[in-house]
């Protein structure tokens, strides 16, 4: 009986993980149709506005891509950016503002894209685990362990090589606490 109140428990901890983790997928493609607006307003806004925008101080340059908050926008400095193609330093020379706003926002969308398809995985994971009569089985442990591994390669590539190799620790911990686990139900099933 207590088994099968532990086996709810984690079924519905898993159901709200499958909640949660669809909510911040919602917002995160939400924040991409606005990035995506913002990006059309700054085209369409045009460089003399931007530039006045940086005047007053509600636009900062530096030099790397920095944050943006409810007040100001901080972007690279675009005296900073330097290419060899014609192209590019033709639109840096005329747009440089809207050049790097719109590359803020750029990246700012591809972080909020990887997320978003992160937490995709992640639900589908959650949803694995709760629908599956055992969460030792062959599929569990498979889905888990892509998850782990996707998420470190992320990881890895996004604050730090750092955060990707303990991603992947800590994947193998929990793969082989997953396979113990089925270890366990394997000879558990053959003593019944």
């Amino acid at each position: 009986m207590e088994e099968s109140v532990k086996l709810e428990k984690i079924k519905n901890s898993c159901e709200v993980g499958e909640k949660v983790t669809k909510g911040i997928f919602t917002i995160a493609v939400i924040l991409c149709a606005v990035i995506i607006v913002v990006i059309g307003i700054v085209a369409k806004v045009g460089e003399d506005k931007l530039q006045e925008a940086v005047d007053k101080g509600h636009i900062t340059v530096g030099d790397s891509i920095g944050s943006s908050n409810v007040i100001s926008i901080s972007v690279m400095d675009p005296a900073n950016i330097h290419s060899d193609v014609q192209f590019v330093r033709d639109i840096l020379d005329t747009k440089p503002y809207t050049t790097v706003v719109i590359i803020s926002c750029v990246v700012g969308l591809l972080v909020l894209i990887v997320m978003a398809v992160m937490m995709k995985v992640i639900s589908s994971a959650f949803r694995t685990i709760r629908e599956s009569e055992n969460p030792f089985t062959d599929g569990v442990i498979h889905k888990v362990r892509t998850v782990m591994i996707v998420t470190s390669i992320v990881l890895f590539f996004t604050p730090g090589m750092v955060f990707g190799v303990m991603g992947l620790v800590l994947t193998w911990i929990v793969n082989t606490i997953m396979d113990y686990g089925k270890t366990l139900q394997i000879q558990s099933d053959e003593t019944l």
